[in-house]
């Protein structure tokens, strides 16, 4: 029977499912010819001892985590895009709304005994927002943000049918130019690391709100830092962080008065349920593998390598 290795748990049914195609062994045994990993990460001494590795399904949706180098060319890594699509673009938009509309700004404002209006409260519907991005997430963002009658400007390396975009674009000036709002739903490669660079972002308009769901590292983090303390209008709010085991490496961003900051909680880490679903989604990519078909989601690997 062809064996699989397993370094996540599984609640029973997936794991007595997966059991009927393969034997399911652990990362601490006989893993020599394992034909397959189903995986949040992957250690490379484990890839030394699988030689026999030639399908890796991660559970997360990005894989930029991944150790590339040491992943042999003729195994084959599938990502687990958009399995949790939709409440990620949710909270999306929920940031974009929360910064846009001051609603955090006039939390604030109440709890410190301040009642009055100070700023004023922008409408939305007929601006434009730059959608950064058009995988299953920014697709997502697209479509909610253009039913609320925004006007989306699309930006990706290739166009991507039936989003609902005002206009669309392959260059990145072009799409944050003047922008009063941008979504930043891009995966993280060797191509967008660091894509957000301070002169990119402050091309922006003064008052810009930018909302990030994506990868920290997408946005240059001095260069971030630098707009918003030159720019006490600006705001960005984002769920992601360069420091991904310590927020307090990242204090001196969260601390600012004009970011709006959650710990990577719309996703997975933010609900059970939603993790759950994305074991699913994985396994059943596991299983169109075993089963001969071609599996979803498989990654360009010239793309991080």
């Amino acid at each position: 029977m062809r064996k699989v290795i397993v370094s996540v748990r599984l609640p029973r049914d997936l794991h007595e499912e997966l059991g009927t195609m393969a034997r399911i062994v652990g990362p601490e045994d006989d893993v020599e010819d394992a034909e397959a990993l189903l995986c949040l990460n992957v250690d490379p001494e484990l890839l030394r001892r699988a030689r026999g590795l030639r399908f890796i399904q991660v559970v997360t949706a990005g894989v930029d985590h991944l150790p590339w180098h040491h992943i042999p060319p003729e195994v084959v890594v599938a990502s687990n895009a958009g399995s949790n699509a939709a409440p990620v673009a949710e909270f999306a938009v929920a940031l974009l709304l929360a910064a846009a509309k001051k609603i955090v700004h006039f939390d604030r404002n109440m709890k410190g005994g301040v009642v009055r209006p100070d700023v004023e409260v922008p409408v939305l519907s007929g601006n434009e927002v730059a959608v950064l991005g058009l995988g299953e997430i920014g697709m997502r963002v697209a479509s909610t943000l253009s039913a609320m009658g925004m006007r989306v400007v699309g930006f990706s390396r290739r166009p991507r049918e039936g989003v609902p975009l005002h206009r669309f674009t392959t260059d990145l000036g072009d799409a944050l130019s003047g922008q009063r709002y941008a979504v930043v739903a891009l995966s993280l490669n060797k191509y967008t690391r660091g894509l957000l660079t301070y002169d990119v972002l402050s091309s922006m308009a003064e008052e810009g709100v930018l909302v990030n769901v994506a990868r920290a590292e997408i946005v240059d983090r001095e260069g971030i830092r630098r707009l918003l303390l030159e720019r006490p209008r600006f705001v960005y709010a984002t769920d992601v962080w360069w420091s991904r085991d310590d927020y307090s490496r990242d204090g001196d961003v969260i601390g600012l008065p004009n970011v709006i900051a959650t710990p990577w909680v719309a996703g997975g880490y933010g609900n059970r349920g939603v993790y759950m679903s994305m074991l699913r989604s994985a396994v059943e990519n596991l299983a169109r593998y075993l089963r001969g078909e071609q599996p979803r989601n498989v990654v360009p690997r010239e793309d991080y390598v």
